[in-house]
């Protein structure tokens, strides 16, 4: 399974851009238990981190959508 087709550039990405990479790498990991407990203390320890960045992004982005003023219709 290939989930980086489109996301082999070097171009900085913005918030919203990282957040939705991330959450391509939370579904990427699925819900899947590892068959040893080495395998699943790593999969359950990326996944908090992954989400715990997920969050913290969608969190700023929502603060920062309370305090800027409506953008007027281009």
């Amino acid at each position: 399974m290939r989930y980086y087709s489109e996301m082999s550039d070097d171009k900085p990405l913005s918030e919203s851009a990282a957040e939705a990479r991330l959450g391509v790498a939370l579904d990427a990991l699925g819900h899947a238990p590892g068959d040893t407990p080495l395998a699943d203390n790593a999969l359950r320890g990326a996944r908090q981190v992954l989400l715990a960045f997920k969050m913290a992004l969608l969190s700023r982005e929502v603060a920062t959508d309370e305090h800027e003023p409506p953008q007027e219709p281009r």
